[in-house]
Parts: C-alpha cells; sequence; structure tokens
C-alpha cells in the first residue's frame, strides 16, 4: 500500500452516493477550499443505484419535511449549475385509504402537509381511476393527491452533486478505499487510503450500510443496520402505465409504486425484513439478490394479497424484474446526523430509515452547518448519533430492532 502522504484537507466526506455527495457540495459551495470525496468504487454505483427514489414530501416524523424540502431546493441549484438532469419526475403521489383507520391516518397527514404548505387536495374515486388505469378502485374510502411530490433517479442525482461540488473546488477521489481512521486523543486526524493518506481536521462518515465498520474504529457505535428493500418491475404497457402516472402510497396494501419508463415498479413491506452484518455483503456494485431467491415470488405471494385486491389484472401482468437493495434501517425511523459527544471533528451523515435519497440535500447542509458551526436551517435534536445506548450495532439483537422499524412503515417509499 501507498503510504504516502497526499495532502491535507479541510473536510473529507466518506462515500459517494447522494448523501455523501451532497454533503460535499454542501461544504465545497460553503467556502471550504480543500473537500475531498472518498468513494470505494464509483459515484452513485452501490446501494444508490438501486433505490426506488420516492421523494413524497409529506411524512408522519414531520422533522424530516425539512430536509425533503431542502433537497428539492437542491437539486433545481445542481441542475442548474452543472446542466445536468437528476432524472427528476414530477408525478405527485395518490395516498389510498381504504379502512377507518388509514382514513384517519390520512387525515393526520393532510394536516401534516397543510402545516407545512404542501399542496393537496381530495379526489374521488373516478378521478383515482383516470389517474390509474390498472386500478380497482372499490375498496377507497378516501384519496388525497400530493401534486408537487416528485421521484428521482438516484445515481443521477449522486452524480449531479458530485459534479456541483466539483465545480465549487471539491476533490472526486473514486476507486480509493478509506482503510482506516486517524485519531489522537479523541480527535480526528485524517484517513488512511488505498491510495495513501490525507490528513484534516473533519471527518463525515456518510458510508451507509459500511458507516459502523469506520466509525467502531474510534469505538463510536453509530444506531443504523442494513436491511433488505425489496421491489419488482412489470413488463411495460404504457397504456395501464403511462409516464405521467403518480406514485402511490397503499397502506391498507402496505405496499407503494410509482411509474418506470412505461411499466410499474412498486414494492411491499415484509413482515420480517432480512437484516446482515456488514461484513456478509458485497463490498463491490452487483445485482445479487440478497436472501433466499425464492422471496422474489413467495413475498408476493405472502405479502401482497392485498395489494392485488387494487391490482385486478396483475396476474395477467409480466414481471421483468426484482431487486434488492440495502436500507439503513434505525429503530426509530429517523436519520443519524451529527457529532459524537466528546470526540472532535467525526461527523455522521448515514441512517437514511428509506428515505435517504429525499433528504440527502437536507442532511448535506445540515451536517455542513455542524461542521462550520453555524445556526441550524432545521431542527436535529431527533437525529443526535447518540440518542441510542449500551448497543452493539453489528449484533443480531440490535439489526433485528432496525429491521422491525423497516416493516412498520407505512408513509411513503
Amino acid at each position: 500500500m501507498n503510504n504516502l502522504i497526499l495532502d491535507n484537507a479541510d473536510a473529507i466526506v466518506i462515500g459517494g452516493g447522494t448523501i455523501g455527495s451532497a454533503t460535499a457540495w454542501h461544504l465545497a459551495k460553503s467556502g471550504l477550499k480543500k473537500v475531498v470525496l472518498i468513494e470505494r468504487n464509483t459515484i452513485g454505483s452501490g446501494n444508490t443505484s438501486k433505490a426506488a427514489s420516492l421523494m413524497t414530501l409529506v411524512r408522519t416524523k414531520e422533522e424530516l419535511i425539512p430536509l425533503i424540502q431542502e433537497t428539492y431546493k437542491n437539486i433545481e441549484e445542481v441542475e442548474a449549475l452543472t446542466g445536468e438532469s437528476t432524472g427528476k419526475n414530477n408525478v405527485g403521489t395518490l395516498h389510498i385509504a381504504s379502512s377507518n383507520e388509514s382514513v384517519a391516518n390520512l387525515d393526520k397527514i393532510t394536516s401534516i402537509a397543510n402545516k407545512h404548505h404542501i399542496k393537496n387536495k381530495d379526489i374521488t374515486a373516478n378521478e383515482v381511476q383516470n389517474k390509474v388505469p390498472w386500478m380497482d378502485t372499490s375498496s377507497i374510502i378516501k384519496a388525497s393527491f400530493m401534486e408537487d411530490d416528485s421521484f428521482v433517479d438516484a445515481y443521477l442525482l449522486a452524480n449531479t452533486f458530485a459534479k456541483a461540488a466539483k465545480i465549487k473546488g471539491a476533490t472526486i477521489m473514486q476507486n480509493t478505499e478509506v482503510l482506516e481512521l486517524l485519531s489522537e486523543d479523541n480527535e480526528i486526524k485524517g484517513v488512511k487510503t488505498t491510495k495513501g493518506t490525507i490528513m484534516s481536521p473533519v471527518v463525515i462518515d456518510a458510508a451507509g450500510l459500511w458507516s459502523n465498520l469506520l466509525s467502531l474504529q474510534l469505538n463510536i457505535p453509530i444506531p443504523m443496520a442494513p436491511v433488505r428493500s425489496i421491489y419488482w418491475i412489470t413488463e411495460t404497457i404504457e397504456s395501464l402505465f403511462p409516464k405521467n402516472h403518480p406514485m402511490l402510497v397503499m397502506p391498507d396494501a402496505m405496499a407503494y409504486s410509482r411509474p418506470e419508463n412505461g411499466a410499474l415498479l412498486f414494492g411491499l413491506r415484509e413482515e420480517n425484513s432480512p437484516h446482515f452484518h456488514p461484513n456478509e455483503l458485497n463490498p463491490e456494485p452487483n445485482s445479487d439478490f440478497l436472501g433466499p431467491k425464492e422471496d422474489a415470488w413467495d413475498i408476493i405471494e405472502n405479502y401482497g394479497k392485498d395489494f392485488i385486491k387494487y391490482f385486478p389484472k396483475f396476474e395477467d401482468i409480466g414481471i421483468k424484474n426484482c431487486i434488492t437493495g440495502i436500507s439503513t434501517y434505525t429503530p426509530d425511523g429517523y436519520y443519524t446526523i451529527g457529532s459524537f459527544p466528546n470526540f472532535k471533528g467525526f461527523f455522521a451523515a448515514t441512517g437514511c430509515a428509506g428515505a435517504g435519497v429525499a433528504g440527502s440535500g437536507g442532511i448535506g447542509r445540515l451536517v455542513t452547518e455542524m461542521v462550520l458551526n453555524k445556526p441550524l436551517y432545521a431542527s436535529s435534536e431527533v437525529f443526535k448519533i447518540d440518542r441510542f445506548t449500551d448497543f452493539d450495532p453489528l449484533s443480531a439483537t440490535f439489526r433485528q430492532r432496525c429491521a422491525d422499524a423497516r416493516s412498520k412503515k407505512k408513509d411513503g417509499g
């Protein structure tokens, strides 16, 4: 290994997914002269590339909303700066309620939307049918349309953030692995990589599912774990799945969907989502199916019955692909952002809880303000890295707590 000291940096960001790339951009545009973004493979090539990337604005965890709104603003800014597209598609989201419990929850969601000035309107079953040609609307009691919601291509978003960061002066190091975090007397000093050592008083761990393998070198546990996400893509039938087809949130079916180039992408919640030790997972970009191969069909059979009630022609539609990826879930469903008490210069920006793409820009801004000791634009208390105590993030017990948080999630993608 080359032990050459490459240079000093003002800040180092580890991980080139949407969160890491957004953080590098925010740091660079804030005026820091030497920002370095380090990615083991290539920007956006890891789990970012497998994200369903629903950018639903309304969340029952209201603290997430300002961060997602910030991401929307950031997308406009980096697209204008770079001339690149993030694949943003403004199709809106339909929230469907087919039970009294879901109606009550939808009333709460629309109240939250109104509080945060997010456009929404109740629509009739006939209007739902016009927007969603494949849907049986007979069971719908209430539906609300959030017209400003979009989805993106997370791979393009990560790369656009990284290009914007580079324009602002950041250095992007791809195909470079961080081997060791360097510290002394509870203070970060830099990182040792496969291409040499970089000294810096600030290191931000945005390494996604690998975050704890780095932070635990400093005896800092991050409260999150790798949990499987899974979705399917149907065959292309543009008459059923037009490109302006809205996204759907269907809590009574524990399901969500969005258009995918004339096909339908849909995901289902499992009762017990598989969780993994980071060392069990392939560090290289790959399309390996996570878990037993039969899950691709067994999950539809076991958990898809209520979704299929909405979709009477489902059994006549071919499935083109089933994709598994990793979300880094926390036990409470909140991000993990910030520094660790009594340790100087080390920050976490991870634990996406299934909303990492949507909140990426907002996370990047928040951690940048923390690094620069500026007033925070949004409340950060619920995201604190030390909000849980006495846990081993790599243990099966703790990973199960994180998996349970995914399995019980109903709102958003």
